[in-house]
């Protein structure tokens, strides 16, 4: 970001660089006015604004680098040191880099103390109509919310693997030679756990 920069030519410099090289880009005469454009994802077409977007995209840039871009003789870098902003103030401050990671790892360390379960509601038919399936409507919002993506990643990288203790701890009810006694495995199960390798443990 350039102290001469602003929303409306950096939304110009998109339109004369990605609409001619990149065919997900696309900007119609009505998204150029409005200073919008739109970029094909696997789920469909997203659109986008540059209102505010230098500004909510000026991160400076942490001292310590600011000042081993300063001491290099390299030349390329020499060359774009006069583009370098830092903030050289008293109270360090937070880049926005760091504040999103430390805002991440709040996050992460919350929903590791909590066990998180997700319903997706989706809406049968547009008319909002009882009785009335639209499968292409249905298939349309598993689509771009993501949902069908999230099972082909899972089906084809196995993300997540329960170890067999913990999948019998937790489905062994569904087992109709379950013990009586639900604080504990039934005989079946245990016998099942105990006669598994380490490696077959894992699969």
């Amino acid at each position: 970001i350039v102290d001469w920069g602003t929303d409306k030519k950096f939304s110009m410099s998109l339109y004369s660089t990605c609409d001619q090289i990149s065919i997900r880009f696309h900007v119609s005469p009505t998204q150029r006015v409005r200073n919008k454009f739109a970029v094909e994802h696997y789920a469909g077409f997203v659109e986008y604004s540059t209102e505010n977007w230098l500004e909510k995209n000026k991160d400076q840039l942490p001292a310590a680098s600011a000042e081993l871009l300063e001491s290099s003789d390299f030349d390329l870098l020499g060359q774009i040191k006069k583009y370098v902003r830092s903030e050289r103030a008293k109270i360090a401050m937070k880049s926005l880099g760091k504040q999103f990671s430390d805002s991440l790892k709040i996050l992460r360390a919350r929903i590791d103390t909590t066990m998180p379960h997700y319903v997706r509601c989706l809406k049968p038919n547009d008319a909002l109509e009882p009785d009335n399936f639209d499968p292409k409507n249905i298939v349309e919002q598993l689509r771009y919310c993501g949902v069908l993506e999230a099972v082909r990643v899972s089906r084809a990288g196995y993300p997540t693997r329960y170890p067999h203790e913990v999948f019998i701890t937790r489905y062994y009810m569904l087992c109709p030679d379950r013990s009586s006694d639900t604080g504990n495995l039934s005989p079946y199960h245990c016998e099942i756990s105990a006669n598994l390798t380490e490696e077959q443990k894992q699969l």
